[in-house]
């Protein structure tokens, strides 16, 4: 039995679909390839099954390394909201005040409705202090 273009198209729909399930990008590629191989059958049809394999395995690589090569050197998204998911940098610059003091290095205070943890030099309450940082999921302040 030889490999037509429709083996070739409907193993590329199948990586596809599987792809749309484990969103990693790791079967999209292979899934062009699929693709592009199942055309260039269509286009020509003589061309035997070991050449559409070695050209499948050819343009599975050289689609991966074209994929990996754009989406390595394409600039991250802009937005009108670039700290959405990282609070702690949308509050980066916000001067507080103390509720409680800063004892060995360590406090917390309550911004909007969240309780952060303080990392800085020792302050008593009521020190107004400016937020510069982030280490982990707690801000590092400084004397305002």
């Amino acid at each position: 039995m030889d490999l037509t273009y429709w083996h070739w198209l409907t193993l590329g729909v199948v990586l596809f679909a599987i792809e749309l399930f484990f969103p990693t990008s790791f079967l999209l590629w292979p899934a062009i390839a699929a693709i592009i191989t199942g055309l260039c059958t269509w286009l020509l049809p003589a061309m035997g099954w070991q050449l559409q394999v070695a050209l499948f395995a050819l343009l599975a690589v050289a689609v991966t390394l074209a994929g990996r090569h754009f989406y390595k050197n394409k600039p991250e998204s802009t937005t009108s909201h670039p700290t959405l998911n990282r609070r702690g940098d949308s509050i980066k610059g916000r001067v507080i005040t103390l509720e409680e003091p800063i004892v060995n290095g360590v406090g917390s205070v309550m911004i909007d409705d969240t309780r952060w943890r303080l990392v800085g030099k020792d302050a008593p309450a009521g020190t107004t202090l400016k937020v510069t940082g982030t280490e982990g999921s707690s801000l590092t302040v400084e004397a305002h």
